[in-house]
């Protein structure tokens, strides 16, 4: 029911407002303009947009798209009149000026625009043009200034919950590791792998949320009351924090996929060595936790650290590569904690 949520209904009643009232506007507009009344609520619904940036950019977007469609279509006709051959050329090269990146949601209007003026616009060309390109931009204007004025969209909620999301995803993950540590050898690997392509891929979820709430907020009259009142950051402060937790906790897993890579060799992590693992991995989720609810991680990260430091005393030989990795994968769980917790200089 994603059509049925609060921003959706609210886009679809200023959408409506919006184009009832380019349809009433329209009617009064002066001179010939008025003779083409229909396409000022199309202006106005190719304007509304669920952001306020957005809406000003595809709206200024279309106006462009059409201009350049009539300039096409009146280069044409100082050619020839309109036939098969001078329609299928103007069209033909506004599908060519389509492809300008710049026009973005006005593309599609080049070809269309020299198309109706040639076809519909016939005789009377010039009119039909004026009429078209006036009407369609009252409507767009209709279109930004409803935007803006009713309820200008501004959405922190969706990344609230998309990091939220990814923080609860990254300390189950944390929990299931420090429970695989405690039975070495039970997954062979293979889930890992699998689990941070998830994780990646979550990441990038998060940050496409983030980015969609910070567009909310560019040109957003609404930012000026809420930065007064809880500040205007969409949440790259706490996505770059999670950014650096997985991309470590990645690297632990694959140091700990490679400790227990039953396929590669014959090693048998000390059942001290993992119990301690376990521990410490146990510990870095209860400060991922911490974080995560805003509480003080100093304990738990403190923990981490003592824990890993009862590790690195133990009778660990940094040249083995087996005792190499062990080493490997409590280093990365201390950069995790650290970018929680930083250490004092």
């Amino acid at each position: 029911m994603h059509t049925l949520r609060g921003p959706r209904v609210l886009l679809a009643l200023k959408t409506a407002l919006a184009v009832s009232l380019a349809w009433g506007v329209a009617q009064r507009m002066p001179g010939t303009i008025d003779e083409y009344p229909y396409y000022a609520p199309l202006g106005a619904l190719s304007a509304m947009y669920p952001t306020v940036l957005g809406s000003v950019r595809t709206g200024l977007q279309t106006v462009a798209g059409l201009a350049l469609g009539i300039l096409l279509a009146a280069g044409v006709l100082l050619v020839g009149s309109p036939n098969l051959v001078t329609i299928g050329l103007a069209v033909g090269i506004g599908v060519l000026l389509s492809g300008v990146r710049r026009l973005g949601a006005g593309a599609e209007y080049v070809p269309m625009a020299a198309l109706f003026v040639l076809i519909v616009g016939g005789q009377d060309a010039g009119s039909y043009s004026l009429g078209y390109l006036v009407q369609m931009a009252v409507g767009v204007a209709i279109g930004l200034v409803v935007n803006v004025a009713v309820f200008p969209p501004l959405d922190f909620r969706t990344a609230r919950l998309q990091l939220d999301r990814l923080q609860g995803v990254v300390v189950d993950y944390l929990g299931d590791v420090a429970g695989e540590l405690a039975s070495p050898g039970s997954t062979a690997g293979r889930d890992w792998a699998q689990r941070n392509h998830e994780l990646a891929r979550l990441t990038g979820e998060v940050r496409e949320a983030v980015d969609a709430s910070a567009l909310s907020a560019r040109g957003n009259p609404r930012v000026v009351l809420r930065r007064r009142a809880r500040g205007t950051d969409p949440g790259y402060a706490a996505l770059a924090q999670l950014e650096r937790v997985v991309f470590h906790l990645r690297d632990l897993t694959d140091a700990l996929r490679a400790l227990y890579d039953a396929d590669r060799h014959g090693w048998t992590v000390p059942g001290p060595v993992a119990a301690g693992l376990a521990d410490a991995v146990e510990a870095g989720a209860r400060c991922v936790r911490a974080w995560a609810h805003d509480e003080d991680t100093a304990a738990p990260a403190a923990e981490v650290r003592a824990l890993l430091g009862r590790l690195y005393a133990g009778p660990v030989d940094p040249s083995e590569v087996q005792q190499r990795l062990v080493l490997a994968a409590g280093q990365d769980l201390q950069r995790l904690v650290d970018v929680l917790d930083p250490p004092a200089p």
